[in-house]
């Protein structure tokens, strides 16, 4: 009976000890490089598609919200994989001011569809897509015209932890370690 005893107590007391250990999480700082194309589409003009290199800063923070530069939203995880929900009202501000100061006239964003999903990987960083969909419309009041479009935009991902690990809360820094 007391040897039964002993070895649950055994067993429950490591579980306790070492689960911290094998705890992963996105939750912190990462710092985030990849390839974005953004393909726009105008009725009447044609298609353009550029391809650029993309870096930024994802914040995942305990509460579940999310931020990167000019956007926020929350996030979730499940076992290795996570799924971000952007807030569209920010993704359309953030288009409609480019595109404005691009153009030089009044631009409408609206956002059809939003994807933004990825997975730890085992050597400690992570990966993954943000796949924006959004029609555009363009007033531009010095020709009278008006013009719709669509433009997508995809962004392959790598990212990182922060290398600031003195900021990092105790299960952070128990997770960066493991």
């Amino acid at each position: 009976m007391f040897k039964r005893l002993l070895v649950i107590s055994i067993v429950a007391f490591s579980l306790v000890a070492f689960s911290s250990f094998a705890w992963a999480s996105v939750e912190g700082t990462w710092d985030v490089q990849g390839k974005m194309k953004v393909k726009f589409s105008i009725k009447g003009y044609g298609s353009h598609t550029e391809t650029t290199d993309f870096s930024d800063e994802f914040t995942f923070d305990a509460y579940g919200a999310f931020d990167m530069t000019d956007m926020s939203g929350s996030w979730s995880q499940k076992k290795k994989s996570f799924v971000v929900k952007l807030d569209p009202e920010d993704i359309s501000q953030y288009f409609e001011d480019a595109i404005s100061d691009e153009l030089d006239t009044d631009v409408t964003v609206e956002v059809t569809k939003i994807s933004f999903m990825g997975t730890e990987q085992k050597n400690g960083t992570i990966k993954g897509t943000l796949k924006i969909n959004m029609k555009i419309s363009v007033d531009d009041n010095d020709f009278l015209n008006f013009f719709t479009g669509k433009a997508a935009v995809t962004t392959t991902f790598k990212g990182t932890r922060s290398e600031d690990v003195d900021t990092l809360s105790v299960k952070e820094k128990e997770a960066y370690q493991s």
